[in-house]
């Protein structure tokens, strides 16, 4: 399912009627019609409904009077605001606008919000604002947006509620909160991502007749992520398979204070499918590790009693990187210069694909040419923060667009990046995927270790980093989902997921 920006929204708008010959007519024609066959569906029953229509001046505005047309022929009473003068309305808005005229359907203008009593209608429609709403919302436009959300009907938001901004899902002043929105052709940016996501309610994409030519020249191929990826790559193992072809894993991870980073990521690997898995540890820690893992085969390397990973036992190391199908290095593994020179020897020396996460992405801080010193593909997993400090900007920077923030990064790092957040986006290629599974439960300390460690389970077993990325986050995020009633929101830790994601895989293995 496809998701487009403003800017590439009106792109493929433009080279639907200019070059394609398709009329916007025709499409604001049939996206009319999706939203009144969605208000249809929304009702019991149609007749004497009473449905308030809220147009504004653009598109949105004329997907409403399209709908009126509609409606009204099913038997449903509607009575249509205006949020501006007449003459004001133009394009194919003002088509529609004046057919419900010449209908005889009552239109008011410049109506105030105190004036009516909404109590008098079963449904509002809200097509005051488009995707393209730059600066504050008008005072008398977020009067109406107040008054509707206080009052308790169902309300339908044409394409993306009003007061929404299309690109970054953010709110100037009010915002209208939607029980469904009808987006048209395509998913918008502003309502994948928080808090324009939860503002939009139920999401349906309804095909207004854009041909799949239509997007031939967007540069940047952005995406919900495919269901179809987890039943082509989660099929069960042939029967003949043996621990050593089901993908042997190096963990590189945890410190003092952190042996629970480790330990997740390990058993994240295991519960995903990894037929071994190695946790490379600090000696002093090893007794720790001895007792919490009892699947998992440990590593210890001298480290002076410290509790930080040093380079005494490189040599035996060096063993474990050849002997691995995938390394995954990072989670607590610590800050100190020490434990940072010993992961910098590590990725030096690794042939293998790798996952880089939590500490040791500290080691490229501004310093992003490092990434293409690495011998092998990789896949590297920020949240916000960790993402920002990659390139020596705020934390701002990347919650404002995080579409464009991780298009970029993967661009400069020549890898795929997994930016951990609502959604999570996977990007590689020029490509970004978003994964909209999983809820704000996982805010919680080590889910992130368990996601290192299924995606670097997934690559062990032989999927493409960029695949195994997006197939984990679905996996990790399912997993959340499927706890949500036992644990809630504040109850889920991350150990809980460990014992869920068998439970997610399996039903795309029978399938």
């Amino acid at each position: 399912m496809r998701i487009l920006s403003i800017d590439e929204a009106r792109s493929v708008d433009r080279h639907t009627s200019k070059e394609l010959g398709i009329q916007s007519e025709t499409l604001m024609r049939n996206a009319g019609k999706a939203v009144a066959e969605k208000v249809k569906k929304m009702l019991a029953v149609d007749s004497g409904i009473r449905v308030l229509l809220l147009c504004g001046k653009g598109n949105n505005g004329g997907d409403g009077y399209a709908a009126a047309e509609l409606l009204v022929s099913w038997g449903f009473d509607c009575f249509i605001y205006s949020s501006v003068a007449q003459n004001q309305i133009s394009g194919e808005a003002k088509t529609f606008h004046d057919r419900c005229a010449e209908s005889g359907l009552e239109i008011t203008y410049e109506l105030k919000s105190s004036d009516i009593s909404l109590s008098d209608f079963d449904l509002i429609l809200d097509g005051l604002l488009g995707t393209g709403i730059k600066g504050q919302v008008r005072p008398d436009t977020a009067e109406w947006i107040d008054a509707i959300n206080e009052s308790n009907l169902p309300i339908l938001s044409i394409d993306i509620p009003s007061g929404v901004n299309g690109d970054s899902g953010q709110i100037s002043g009010s915002a209208v909160k939607a029980d469904i929105t009808v987006t048209l052709g395509f998913l918008k940016q502003g309502i994948v991502l928080e808090p324009g996501a939860s503002l939009a309610g139920e999401i349906t994409v309804a095909d207004i007749g854009y041909p799949e030519e239509a997007f031939d020249k967007l540069k940047t191929d952005k995406k919900l992520i495919n269901h179809t990826l987890a039943t082509q790559f989660l099929t069960p193992p042939l029967p003949d398979t043996y621990k050593h072809r089901q993908g042997k894993v190096l963990v590189i991870a945890g410190s003092i204070g952190f042996t629970g980073a480790c330990c997740l990521t390990s058993n994240g690997a295991l519960r995903t499918g990894a037929g071994l898995v190695i946790a490379a540890v600090p000696a002093s820690l090893n007794i720790i590790y001895e007792s919490k893992l009892t699947e998992v085969i440990t590593a210890p390397l001298s480290d002076g009693g410290s509790g930080h990973f040093r380079l005494d036992d490189f040599a035996i190391l060096e063993e474990k990187l050849e002997w691995c199908d995938t390394l995954i290095i990072g989670p607590g593994l610590g800050t100190d210069n020490e434990s940072l020179d010993f992961a910098k020897a590590v990725l030096d020396k690794c042939s293998k694909p790798i996952l880089i996460d939590a500490d040791a992405l500290r080691l490229f801080h501004g310093k992003l040419d490092l990434f293409g010193k690495l011998k092998s593909d990789f896949v590297i997993t920020p949240h916000h923060g960790e993402a920002a400090q990659l390139l020596n900007v705020k934390k701002e920077v990347v919650a404002f667009d995080p579409f464009g923030f991780a298009l970029e990064v993967s661009s400069k790092i020549g890898g795929t990046i997994v930016l951990k957040g609502a959604p999570t986006l996977v990007a590689t290629d020029n490509s970004i995927t978003a994964n909209i599974t999983g809820h704000q439960g996982l805010a919680t300390g080590g889910s992130g270790d368990v996601l290192s460690g299924i995606i670097g389970s997934l690559m062990a077993q032989g999927l493409k980093p960029s695949d195994a990325a997006k197939l984990g986050a679905l996996i990790h995020g399912e997993a959340a989902d499927h706890l949500l009633d036992k644990h809630g929101y504040r109850g889920l830790i991350a150990e809980d997921l460990l014992d869920e994601i068998p439970t997610i895989i399996s039903q795309y293995e029978r399938t």
